[in-house]
């Protein structure tokens, strides 16, 4: 017999939950597939094909405007007498205000840094590589972490050919500042290390989000 009052208002049916929270802060639905291209969580297959699609299109351009550059600006690598490599004087080439093309060849890390120690920074990179990689590949992590890694490893592949093959780093973009009478010049650098500087922000962001999204999905 059924005893429901005809005159009360319609009840909306209960919301079950269609998703869970991965350790990247993505929600996935039950089954593992992906909410949205960015946030949702790949399986292990696409996550591969994925980092080696975006790696590798970075590595390309990556180098490709390293050797551009440097025959636009006309200048060669040759070793010094103390069997150091070097790069012959490099014009600059302004594209537009604080920002130009000048040639460089960076023996260390960021400013120099480690220049005495060149097998280090091979080293750090071999070893990163394979990191990104199974990190991105066999952990639970969103589009987004996976892209994020990827252009990591594209900038580290791309130094660490340099290193390898020429035995520097080749950079070419110049950004300076001018105050006043003084221009400040920051240290050339190329696509290689701006790869690098994005893919460590998102992640930066991404893992700084997962308390936050955490404490939204579950109360």
């Amino acid at each position: 017999m059924n005893t429901e009052d005809p005159n009360s208002p319609p009840t909306a049916p209960e919301q079950k939950p269609t998703g869970e929270l991965d350790d990247q802060g993505s929600i996935s639905p039950v089954g593992g597939n992906p909410v949205a291209p960015l946030t949702g969580t790949p399986d292990r297959t696409h996550a591969a094909l994925l980092f080696i699609l975006i790696c590798g299109t970075l590595l390309a351009a990556d180098l490709w405007t390293k050797s551009a550059a440097f025959e636009f600006l006309d200048v060669s690598i040759f070793t010094t007498p103390s069997g150091f490599p070097a790069v012959t004087r490099s014009p600059i080439h302004e594209l537009f205000p604080g920002c130009a093309l000048e040639a460089a060849l960076n023996l260390g890390a960021f400013n120099g840094w480690f220049a005495w120690a060149p097998w280090l920074l091979i080293g750090v990179s071999v070893l990163a590589l394979p990191l990104c990689f199974f990190w991105a590949t066999f952990r639970s992590s969103s589009y987004l972490f996976v892209i994020a890694l990827a252009s990591i490893s594209s900038g580290a592949a791309g130094n660490l050919y340099d290193r390898w093959v020429i035995g520097g780093v080749r950079d070419f973009i110049r950004w300076s500042v001018k105050w006043g009478n003084t221009e400040y010049v920051w240290p050339n650098f190329n696509l290689a290390d701006s790869h690098i500087v994005i893919g460590v922000a998102i992640v930066m962001v991404l893992e700084w989000r997962k308390p936050e999204i955490s404490e939204t999905t579950h109360p």
